[in-house]
C-alpha cells in the first residue's frame, strides 16, 4: 500500500519564514487545527484536494512539500 505524507519539518520552516503559526495556516487553508495536526504527524492522510490546497499556499512543488512512502495506510479523510 502506497502513501503520501506531510513533510512536518518542510512546513515548520515556511511557517517560520513566514511568521505564520500553525492556526493561522489552519485558517487559511480552511482546516480546523486538529485535522491540521493529524496531518502533520502522519496520522491522516491528506486527500488530493488537501494537498493542492497545501501546495498554493506554500507555492511550490509537490516532491518539495510531501512523501510518497509504502506500507500501512492511514485514515484518508
Amino acid at each position: 500500500m502506497v502513501r503520501v505524507e506531510l513533510k512536518r519539518e518542510v512546513v515548520e520552516k515556511n511557517l517560520i519564514r513566514q511568521n505564520c503559526s500553525k492556526k493561522e495556516l489552519a485558517d487559511r487553508i480552511g482546516v480546523s487545527r486538529s485535522y491540521l495536526s493529524a496531518i502533520c504527524h502522519g496520522r491522516v492522510e491528506p486527500s488530493a484536494a488537501m494537498r493542492q490546497r497545501f501546495l498554493e499556499y506554500f507555492n511550490c512543488s509537490f516532491d518539495d512539500l510531501f512523501v510518497i512512502r509504502e506500507g500501512e495506510p492511514c485514515r484518508a479523510i
